[in-house]
């Protein structure tokens, strides 16, 4: 990436490259190790998706955080015709997976709801989070929100997947609840306010 700098003192810009070094590596590797340690952790515990009208609640001790349910689930529906998730706040990573898996095909829509405590606190992420957003024509909208939903719905096979947890949507290396529920019934309940609160932006 060339970036030009130019001082206040009008002295000529200064051209850099920022290089990729073994330390960037080595943390992109650790981050992809710690993503598939996540994944199998939760595969350990969700071995098949839950059967339309079940609900099964789990405890997790910070072996996989909230972001790990949407990717596990989606390998058994294949994909969602429609996603939502709503959070406190967000990390980067998993901001960049939900934009993965939308370019994948495996998202086929996105509704997004965040708190205020996140555009103040993670300003870097909330713009790679409005960046993406947008140049992908979705939804988002940031409020006085402290729920963290995931609704992944599949229409063809008629699976409805809710996951309710006390989580944000970043590593949680603590004890933490979660209630994954395939119910049309709940998915609807839940999907109503979220949509109410996109459409009040």
């Amino acid at each position: 990436m060339d970036l030009d700098l130019t001082f206040l003192d009008d002295a000529p810009a200064i051209e850099t490259r920022a290089e990729i070094t073994p330390r960037m590596i080595r943390a992109d590797l650790r981050r992809e190790v710690l993503t598939m340690t996540k994944r199998e952790a939760l595969g350990d515990l969700m071995k098949q998706k839950p059967p339309i009208g079940s609900a099964t609640h789990a405890i997790s001790n910070g072996r996989y955080d909230f972001w790990t349910w949407v990717p596990t689930l989606l390998d058994f529906i294949g994909h969602a015709d429609e996603f939502y998730g709503t959070t406190w706040t967000l990390n980067r990573d998993n901001c960049k997976d939900m934009f993965r898996l939308y370019d994948e095909g495996r998202l086929k829509t996105i509704g997004f709801l965040t708190g205020t405590y996140f555009k103040r606190r993670e300003s870097a992420v909330y713009a790679t989070l409005m960046t993406g957003i947008q140049d992908r024509g979705q939804r988002y909208v940031c409020l006085e929100n402290h729920a963290k939903v995931v609704l992944l719905a599949n229409h063809a096979s008629g699976d409805y997947l809710v996951v309710e947890g006390s989580a944000n949507f970043t590593a949680n290396p603590r004890i933490e609840q979660y209630c994954i529920v395939n119910d049309r019934t709940v998915y609807d309940f839940q999907r109503a306010w979220i949509e109410e609160a996109l459409g009040a932006a």
